[in-house]
Formats: structure tokens, C-alpha cells, sequence
């Protein structure tokens, strides 16, 4: 009873303190030209080397252009041209050229001071940079499929001008890989691949995202910058395709925690809240879904998204595989999506969203992924030698503090619990403490389990089987030939249904026949925007296309 009367008074005062950090520049019954949007963490710069949580995406989106980008639409996506005007294959897909447009230009924050075009050099300059090992880029290993790539980043190959980029003149770029791939188009819009100014870079180093330093290509650049309050966006003037810019600014608050979100949106101090925009509180999702007050503000659809958690296969007693097996088979996923997630989240019995294996009804396929079957669980127990998790060492799962991550986790406690007695402890970490942790060096001395939400960075498979599971594979310890060889295969096959075959036997390698991940649900998007907010496409990958939204200014 204390502890929970602790936690009502600091939930009270994070509430006024929020609302009077937003209420020192934006007033609730004031109509403006701008959006108030909520991210959950203060960003220690805008640099998009080292973007990798949702909130460093969404800024590096509006603030840097690739040169390429994908647009979705009811039933498909499409990778099209961006700071490029077209592109053309050779060598059978191995070598690809771009060319730039002339109009693209690097323009200062804060003045709106347009500085040099944007070339062929600045993309060349910044992947031969992101690949560096000791940049510790966290997405360095997008830029594997790159000639050398994997061989300079792992410190193999110390000549960086082996990479496999060129800047034939100014504006055309290009890239080498190290094996044909039909995806790589997809590749070049994220933001490990976007160029960089290098002058800026290599002068300001790590300050060089600094409001009076930074150079920005995209449709927005920064106006302001209170480090843990707000950043504040206006439209850039030079922008190639500045007649599509329809705000004019973007505020983004700090706001980090989903409860004091939701306060501020109804008082009219958000737009948006739901997502990369700071995630709507689980246990307020049944009253906002189904209430007359929200019904013009709650939107609710299918991303290309998933929550996992990953097993530490070098730690006892998850070293062994039946017991990873009879875990994943004690997991609920239907209650769990029914009862804590709701809102259109769908059971996972794959790593893989279906979609992205060419997998239309998972219901047809009995052979396929893992699903939840607790006397198998049982049975595979007991076969480990740990019969109704008698002399079962506690299991350990950490995750990052959050709302969501802990209902989730307490639900899997009490699965764990209540079909194979197997007690699980829970602890919750802030960021930085919680990377520390979970990546150490002594497998055996990190947490059994994490939390693993993973978003497709671009429309297919290989970003999820090759991508996630490389970045996870330094929490897992699991190495596998076999896997190893189908993920290469399919990246390497451009027939799709031959790759979407490879792809599903490596998925159902990873979940059903080693279970190195246990897959919980595929995430439904949840949002709630204001009725003011007009034309807001969402799409179901990081990095929201803003510069498309529109605003109504007088209600």
C-alpha cells in the first residue's frame, strides 16, 4: 500500500510537471499552425549515424533525406526515388548507380541559411564513416550487404576505400555488393545510408547536431533545441519539394511516460499521442477504444511490427532447448493480445510478420511456427529433467521501465508459473543501465530473458531475419550454420517464392525448432489524434512522413 501510494504521487506530480513545461510556449485554447507531438526520450544529439530508437527515427525522417524512399498504400508499398532522380542496375543486380538530383542542399539550423548542394561525396564520406568499427554505428550492420562491408566493420579489412561505394562524379553514386540483392532500394531509405556533411562533421564532432552547427537536407530544419523539453521544427526553405511541406512546424515535447501523455492530450496540449509518439498506457486502451469520446480521435491498424522476447541460449537453464521449447509453448499469446495488449494486436506464432513470407492465412500451414500447447510444455519439461519445474533454477527477465513491458512481463510470469511452476523474476532498468546489463560479456552473469519489439525498417523478410536477428545475436549467444545458410540463400535468390521458402524455414528455425525467440503478437498501431489534424497517412514502418500532414488552425 505504500509503494503504491508513492507511485500516485509521483505519477501526480510528473503529470503538472509536464503540463507546465508545455504550457511555457503552447496555451490549450489557442489555435496554432504547428503539431504538438510527444517523444519519450531526450535525445542526446540529431545525429542519424546513430539512430536507433523510435524517437532519434522520427527525427532523423524529417531532418534527413536518403535517396530513396517508400510510400504505402492500402495493400502495398513502393520504393521510389528521393535525393536521387532514378537509379540502374548491373551485373545482375550486384551493381547499382544512382543519380542525384542538383536541387537537394545542405541548409544551416536556425538561420535557414542554405550552404552547398548535396553530393555524391557527402553519401560516400558518411558510409565509409558509419562503417567504421569504432564509429559503433547501431545500424552498421545494414551496410553489410555492401562489397567488404562486414569485413571493415568487423576490423578484417582496415582499408576503408575497399567498401564497396564510389562517387563516380557529384551527383552519381555507386554501390557494390557482395552478392545481387532486389531489396537494396529499400536499404538506401534508412538513415544509416543518408549523406552527411562532412566539413560539419569532422569539425563539430560529436557537436556538430548542436542547433548552430547542424546542416540538414530534408523538408525540415531545427529552430530550437531545449535538450530535455523540446525540439522544435520549421519548415525548410530550400527543400527540393517544398510545395509538399504542408506544416509548417513540428514540436516535438518530451514526454516519458504514457499516463502524463495522455493527460496532456486531453487537455489539448498534444496532437498526437500512440506509437513512436510516446505508446497509449495498455490498461487506458479498453476505455479509449470503446468510448464516444474518443471515437473521432482513436485510430487503431496493422504494422509491420512485433514483440518478442530473446532467450539467453548460454545461460542455464536455457542452454537447453526443451526447455526453451516448453516456455514458448506455456505462453498464452490469444489472452495475452485478448486481455493486456487488445486493440487489433494479433497472436504471433512466427518471428516473421506472415505478410513478409507470403503467408496470407497462418491457420493453413499446422507445420508452421509455435503456438501455445501447455501439455507439450509440460512433457518437454519433464524430459529436460526439470518435471514440474522441480529444481529449476529462477529465471531473470529485464526490460527497459515502461508501462507496456511490464504487463506483458507479468502476464509471461504468470504463464511461466501457473503451467510449468517456474518462477520468473522481473526487473526494470532505464536505458542505459539496461544495455549495460543485457550486453555484458558473461553470458552466464545476463538476465535469461529481455524484451525484443522490433519494426520493420524496410518491406521484407531479411529485415527481420537477417537484421534483427544479427543485432539480437549478442544477447542470444546462438550461432547456427543452417539458419546462417537460408537467410544467405534467400538474399541472394531473386525469384520471391523461392526466397519467401528459404525465409519460412528459417523462421520456423528460429521459433519452433531452436527457439531462440519467443514471439508474442504482432502490433497493432494506436494512436489518438486531433479531430485539427487533417490528411495524417500513417505508416506502418518507423519514421512517420509528416511533411504530409495537415492542420486546421481554426477550432
Amino acid at each position: 500500500m505504500k509503494c503504491m501510494i508513492i507511485n500516485i504521487i509521483r505519477n501526480v506530480c510528473s503529470i503538472f510537471l509536464y503540463a507546465f513545461i508545455l504550457n511555457s510556449y503552447c496555451y490549450a485554447d489557442q489555435a496554432h499552425n504547428f503539431i504538438r507531438i510527444p517523444i519519450d526520450v531526450p535525445l542526446k544529439d540529431l545525429d542519424p549515424t546513430f539512430a536507433f530508437c523510435e524517437a532519434s527515427i522520427e527525427l532523423s525522417e524529417q531532418l534527413f533525406i536518403g535517396l530513396t524512399e517508400v510510400l504505402f498504400n492500402a495493400s502495398d508499398c513502393q520504393v521510389v526515388p528521393d535525393l536521387s532522380e532514378k537509379w540502374t542496375l548491373h551485373e545482375n543486380a550486384s551493381v547499382y548507380r544512382f543519380f542525384l538530383r542538383k536541387n537537394v542542399f545542405w541548409v544551416k539550423g536556425i538561420s535557414g541559411e542554405c550552404i552547398r548542394p548535396v553530393t555524391a561525396h557527402d553519401i560516400e564520406w558518411a558510409i565509409k564513416r558509419n562503417i567504421r568499427p569504432e564509429t559503433d554505428a547501431p545500424y552498421a550492420f545494414a551496410l553489410n550487404i555492401l562489397k567488404n562491408g562486414e569485413e571493415i566493420h568487423s576490423g578484417k579489412i582496415k582499408d576503408i576505400s575497399k567498401i564497396g561505394v564510389k562517387a563516380i562524379d557529384d551527383y552519381t553514386v555507386e554501390f557494390t555488393l557482395k552478392y545481387p540483392a532486389s531489396y537494396f532500394p529499400y536499404l538506401l531509405s534508412l538513415w544509416i545510408y543518408r549523406p552527411l556533411p562532412a566539413e560539419v562533421v569532422s569539425s563539430h564532432k560529436d557537436k556538430w547536431t548542436e542547433p548552430h552547427h547542424i546542416l540538414t537536407n530534408g523538408p525540415y530544419i531545427v529552430k530550437k533545441w531545449e535538450k530535455k523539453n523540446q525540439i522544435i521544427l520549421r519548415k525548410n526553405p530550400h527543400y527540393y519539394n517544398a510545395n509538399s511541406v504542408s506544416l509548417p512546424e513540428i514540436h516535438f515535447v518530451i514526454v516519458q511516460q504514457g499516463f502524463a501523455g495522455l493527460h496532456l492530450f486531453n487537455e489539448n496540449k498534444l496532437d498526437i499521442l500512440g506509437d513512436g509518439f510516446l505508446s497509449i498506457p495498455y490498461e487506458k486502451l479498453p476505455i479509449i477504444s470503446n468510448s464516444e469520446k474518443y471515437q473521432n480521435e482513436f485510430v487503431s491498424f496493422p504494422k509491420l511490427s512485433g514483440y518478442s522476447y530473446i532467450l539467453n541460449t548460454l545461460r542455464p537453464p536455457l542452454d537447453n532447448v526443451l526447455v526453451r521449447k516448453a516456455l514458448s509453448l506455456a505462453v498464452n499469446r490469444k489472452l495475452l493480445t485478448d486481455i493486456i495488449t487488445q486493440c487489433n494486436e494479433a497472436p504471433a506464432t512466427s518471428f516473421t510478420p506472415p505478410i513478409l513470407l507470403n503467408i496470407s492465412k497462418i491457420s493453413e500451414m499446422p507445420d508452421f511456427g509455435i503456438d501455445f500447447d501447455p501439455h507439450q510444455a509440460k512433457e518437454l519439461l519433464k524430459q529436460s529433467g526439470y518435471e514440474n519445474g522441480h529444481n529449476c533454477p529462477e529465471l531473470l527477465l529485464m526490460h527497459p521501465v515502461s508501462e507496456n513491458h511490464s504487463l506483458i512481463a507479468k502476464s509471461i510470469q504468470t504463464f511461466f508459473k501457473f503451467y510449468l511452476n517456474i518462477h520468473l523474476n522481473i526487473e526494470a532498468k532505464d536505458w542505459e543501465e539496461y544495455n549495460k546489463i543485457i550486453f555484458q560479456k558473461d553470458r552466464k552473469k545476463a538476465p535469461h530473458l529481455t524484451s525484443f519489439a522490433w519494426g520493420a525498417d524496410y518491406p521484407d523478410a531479411y529485415n527481420w531475419l537477417h537484421d534483427a536477428f544479427l543485432y539480437s545475436q549478442e544477447f542470444t549467444g546462438w550461432n547456427n550454420k543452417n539458419y546462417d545458410y537460408l537467410v544467405e540463400a534467400a538474399g541472394k535468390d531473386l525469384n520471391r517464392n523461392h526466397r519467401n521458402q528459404l525465409y519460412q524455414k528459417a523462421d520456423n528455425l528460429l521459433v519452433k525448432e531452436e527457439v531462440v525467440f519467443i514471439p508474442l503478437f504482432f502490433v497493432a498501431g494506436k494512436y489518438l489524434i486531433k479531430p485539427s489534424i487533417k490528411n495524417h497517412p500513417i505508416i506502418p514502418t518507423y519514421g512517420q512522413q509528416l511533411m504530409r500532414w495537415q492542420i486546421k488552425t481554426n477550432y
